[in-house]
């Protein structure tokens, strides 16, 4: 077991997903100082019951591990981080002795499964099919994106993309899910959600841009 400083989210966390917050509340401040001068990564866990901010909050027993890449003030006194997600961990007891949560956590290892070669390339092209239609609705110039080549971690890729489009339920799931067999199906289920979501999003904002030279006439 290792000791692992944890901040309670009301989002689900992925291996390799960006993270962005804005901290404020004081005991979160001292946890962010206290990992910068260790060089110890803080656990993002989904909260279960309780309020994100302020009182204490009952998180789920899986979350990833964030390791803080940069930081800096913001005029109004807050701090600005930016993290990446980088391991699950599974929680096996919990602490409420300082100022914020912590816990003593194991690493689970994955079950490794075979997914057909097949199935994760076609996987792979629907998401590659979401970075072309994120790029449309954002007028950008699309680059091709390095896919991650197991099934597992195209599994985390997938999921990183989920939110707000599909339930934190879902997400938790996904990330629980230590049988890659299982977590990439979840995965492929999810990704069917996203890329519908995203295309009828793309569709609606072509459409407005052609529809924009008529408003001005």
């Amino acid at each position: 077991m290792a000791q692992l400083r944890l901040f309670p989210l009301r989002t689900v966390l992925f291996p390799g997903m960006d993270l962005q917050l804005q901290v404020f509340e004081e005991r979160y401040r001292t946890l962010v100082a206290e990992c910068l001068e260790t060089g110890e990564p803080f656990g993002v866990v989904l909260i279960k019951e309780g309020p994100e901010v302020g009182g204490s909050a009952v998180p789920h027993k899986v979350g990833c591990t964030a390791r803080i890449t940069s930081v800096a003030p913001t005029r109004d006194g807050r701090l600005s981080l930016n993290a990446i997600g980088v391991r699950r961990f599974r929680i096996g007891q919990l602490y409420d002795d300082l100022a914020y949560l912590s816990a003593d956590v194991e690493y689970p290892v994955d079950e490794v499964t075979e997914v057909p070669e097949e199935a994760i390339e076609t996987t792979a092209e629907r998401l590659r099919q979401f970075y072309r239609l994120r790029d449309t609705i954002g007028n950008e110039y699309h680059r091709e994106v390095e896919l991650p080549a197991s099934a597992g971690a195209l599994a985390d890729r997938v999921g990183a993309f989920g939110r707000g489009i599909v339930t934190d339920r879902q997400l938790q799931r996904l990330l629980s899910t230590l049988n890659v067999r299982r977590r990439f199906d979840i995965a492929d289920d999810i990704l069917t959600t996203i890329v519908s979501a995203t295309h009828e999003q793309a569709a609606a904002v072509v459409a407005q841009r052609w529809a924009a030279p008529e408003r001005r006439n």
